[in-house]
């Protein structure tokens, strides 16, 4: 990491576990949203107990700057203790304090800065109203749904006034409905939010959706990063792929095809150059479907079955089976004009210039 001073967070992070060792750099800029996407026990719960203050000090070695302040520093012994921080956290299981109403939990971080009750509870208001949710002020956090308690607790760590933000799977627990509403909120939050903010989930639509970019752990390790787009278009590993959505194969290249290990399949590509082992990638957008088979150009046309549809947001995932298992993104409207539907026949068709290869 460098030594210059710069608004956000910087952070070497750096655990023993029994698994593993965690190793990972992480800087994320005033601004910005960075997504930690990952399998569970890759370590990312670990880098956010880190960064918050929360990590066992015996197995901890890392480095951790926010803004103009060393939080961590191993190498010197600086440890900051947790409450004196400002870093803004949300977990999966919201943790509202079962004991107070609504607004009390969101007043008391106001509170713990020193506000009066009734300027803290004044505080408190305001963001329930700028999550929506003011008619839930005098509840307890027993008699909310899931989705109402973790919007009560993004309006108790924005009412905090933290530096950064942390949000560690906030939307895991939730069912599919309220997870697609409270990724709005979600959106609409960070973007307001002038300072880093770090996005830990196991989810790829989360992170594809809400951050600028996306760090890829695997075993305590960072295996790939960039934007979303750049994750979805060019992975590294068949991990992140499947992550990503994009269909990933192997296969050996000879001047403008190439033929598919493990399947019963030769695609024609656009690059002609390229001889030997290749890593071929499709995106799941690039994959047109059809009820009959279709005319035209496009060099790549098979029939096959559908294994799966999945909703996934404004999108709908199609999984085709044998001779090309491949991951399909289509319109809900393509859904219902084509009448797709599990166990059904389709024509898939993929243009080779929409066909990515990379020499191993």
């Amino acid at each position: 990491m460098s030594g210059a001073t710069r608004p956000g967070l910087r952070a070497h992070v750096v655990v023993r576990r029994d698994e593993f060792d965690l190793d990972v750099d992480l800087e994320v800029a005033a601004g910005e949203t960075l997504a930690l996407l990952g399998p569970n026990g890759a370590g990312k719960s670990t880098i956010v107990d880190v960064i918050a203050g929360l990590a066992d000090g015996a197995v901890n070695r890392s480095t951790v700057r926010l803004n103009d302040r060393v939080l961590d520093d191993a190498s010197t012994g600086v440890h900051t203790a947790a409450e004196s921080r400002r870093v803004g956290v949300v977990f999966q299981d919201h943790l509202l304090f079962e004991h107070l109403d609504v607004v009390d939990n969101v007043a008391f971080g106001p509170a713990n800065r020193g506000l009066s009750r009734r300027r803290a509870r004044a505080v408190a208001d305001g963001w329930l109203a700028a999550l929506g949710i003011s008619e839930l002020a005098g509840r307890r956090p027993s008699e909310l749904s899931g989705g109402q308690a973790q919007r009560v607790a993004i309006a108790r760590t924005l009412a905090a006034e933290p530096e950064i933000l942390l949000f560690d799977e906030p939307l895991a627990a939730l069912d599919v409905a309220s997870r697609v509403e409270l990724r709005r909120v979600l959106r609409q939050h960070l973007d307001a939010f002038a300072g880093p903010r770090l996005l830990i989930t196991h989810d790829p639509t989360d992170a594809f959706v809400l951050a600028d970019r996306v760090v890829v752990l695997e075993a305590g390790r960072v295996i790939q990063v960039g934007t979303p787009d750049e994750i979805r278009r060019h992975p590294r590993t068949a991990y992140v792929a499947a992550l990503a959505g994009t269909n990933l194969f192997t296969g050996e290249a000879d001047g403008g095809t190439v033929r598919l290990d493990d399947h019963d399949a030769t695609l024609t590509v656009a690059v002609t150059t390229v001889v030997g082992p290749v890593l071929t990638t499709v995106s799941p957008t690039a994959i047109s479907l059809h009820a009959e088979r279709p005319e035209g150009s496009q060099r790549n046309v098979w029939q096959s079955t559908i294994d799966l549809i999945e909703p996934l947001g404004d999108t709908v995932r199609v999984t085709l089976g044998a001779p090309l298992p491949v991951s399909i993104d289509v319109t809900p409207g393509a859904v219902s004009s084509l009448g797709l539907a599990a166990g059904s026949t389709v024509w898939a068709a993929i243009k080779a210039t929409e066909i990515h290869v990379r020499p191993v």
